[in-house]
């Protein structure tokens, strides 16, 4: 009776366990774009493809704003300004150091009416949450 009463229990909890191991189909969608929020790589930016080029967790929509991103904190603030002012000017590799507006490989104009047009954005968030990801920062660790 022990025996049968444990083994009882025992598929109870398994059960119960199991039943809210993660996300279900069903919930909100911010954005709009038939994708769930629990299952959105960019919650509050429409992406229905869920491109994610750099598997950062992260959809592609959620990262393309923070381009000027120059010291990689995962927002366009005031080091980054910072370092575009200092590099003003200068012939640096294409896409780095403050090249962030037309990526022709020099610091000028139009990288920082960019920089100015993005300050204060920043990636996500991304509905996603497991163990190897950080919604807020969009930060995954390779498994």
């Amino acid at each position: 009776m022990k025996v049968r009463l444990l083994a009882m229990a025992f598929g109870f909890f398994l059960v119960a366990g199991t039943a809210y191991a993660g996300p279900v189909p069903g919930g909100p969608d911010t954005d709009g774009d038939t994708v769930e929020n629990a299952f959105d790589n960019c919650r509050d930016t429409p992406n229905a493809p869920q491109t994610d080029t750099d598997h950062n967790g992260c959809g592609d929509s959620c990262t393309t704003n923070i381009q000027c991103d120059i010291n990689g904190d995962t927002s366009v603030g005031t080091a980054d300004f910072n370092i575009l002012r200092m590099q003003f000017g200068n012939s640096v590799p294409a896409g780095t150091l403050g090249d962030c507006g037309d990526q022709n490989g020099v610091v000028a104009t139009p990288d920082f009416n960019f920089l100015r047009m993005t300050f204060g954005n920043s990636t996500g968030p991304s509905g996603i949450t497991t163990a190897q990801c950080t919604p807020s920062s969009c930060r995954c660790t390779p498994q």
